[in-house]
Formats: structure tokens, C-alpha cells, sequence
């Protein structure tokens, strides 16, 4: 039985969100640029000052998995995100890492002025693994505000 369903994704049995906030830019969206978006949606949804950044945020963020050797581009433009399935050029920021570690930016804790927290155990592991070139971030050093504030975006906390 075919579902006519257009928010449907084919054989994954995943439903995208339908709240406006985010929208995919590929008829078929993967699991992971679903699930992404997904996270990214009720993170803005359920949380008034992740709402505030994310209607701030205007960059092209790439993300690829290197363990599953796949990957997605999240296109923020002021409150509207559209996920690309893998990336596209002219990146702002581009994360790189396996699949454990970019979870675990999700469970970055928020601290003071809206920094990540890297001293409690999430914080330290992401930063040791910075550190130990496991984790690569491009575009870091130039667009560090933007990065901050996509985590906080990202941040389940």
C-alpha cells in the first residue's frame, strides 16, 4: 500500500515536522537530516530564548557523520530552517565527527551568558575530542558567535 501522504518518508516510517519551522529541501529526506530537524524543531518549539536565536540565526551549518559516511546541511534563515540532505557549498560552519559525538553535542549543557558548559562530563568530552582532532569544526575561529549559537539551537538542555 503506497501512504499519499507527502510528509511521509519512504520506507523509514519517520513523519517530518509540519510546524513551518522547518522544511527539507530533498523529496526524500534521509533518516539523519530527519531526525535533526526533528530535534532542532521541538528544541525551538519547547524553549522561548532557543526561539530567540534561532529567529537570529542566518548560516549554512554542514554536518557529516563519519562513521555512517553521510551528512546534511542545515540552512538557518532568521526562524525558517530548511535541511539539505548532505552538503552543499558555501558552508558557514562544518562540523565533522562520528555519529556518538555528534549526539552528544545535543547534550551540551547551557551555561552563563549562553556559553556550552565543557566542565561537566558531556562539555569535556566534546572538548577532548576537539582537542584530539576526533571532532573538527571549520569555520570555527571565524564564526564562533555563530557556532555558540547553533549549539544552543541544537542543545537539548
Amino acid at each position: 500500500m503506497h501512504d499519499t501522504d507527502p510528509r511521509f518518508v519512504a520506507g523509514r516510517g519517520v513523519r517530518t515536522p509540519t510546524s513551518g519551522l522547518v522544511d527539507y529541501a530533498d523529496d526524500d529526506p534521509t533518516a539523519f537530516a530527519s531526525m535533526l530537524g526533528g530535534l532542532i524543531e521541538a528544541n525551538v518549539e519547547s524553549r522561548p530564548e532557543k526561539m530567540r536565536d534561532f529567529k537570529r540565526l542566518a548560516a549554512l551549518v554542514g554536518i557529516w557523520v563519519t562513521d555512517i559516511d553521510e551528512g546534511v546541511t542545515l540552512h538557518f534563515q532568521g526562524g525558517k530552517l530548511t535541511v539539505h540532505n548532505g552538503l552543499t557549498p558555501k558552508r558557514t560552519i562544518t562540523i565533522r565527527s562520528d555519529a556518538e559525538t555528534v549526539m552528544s553535542l545535543s547534550n551540551l549543557k547551557i551555561g552563563i551568558l549562553g556559553l556550552p558548559v565543557y566542565y561537566d562530563e558531556v562539555g569535556r568530552g566534546v572538548a577532548g575530542k576537539l582537542l584530539r582532532g576526533k571532532l573538527k569544526i571549520e569555520g570555527m575561529l571565524p564564526n564562533v558567535m555563530t557556532l555558540n549559537a547553533v549549539t544552543r539551537v541544537f542543545s537539548v538542555q
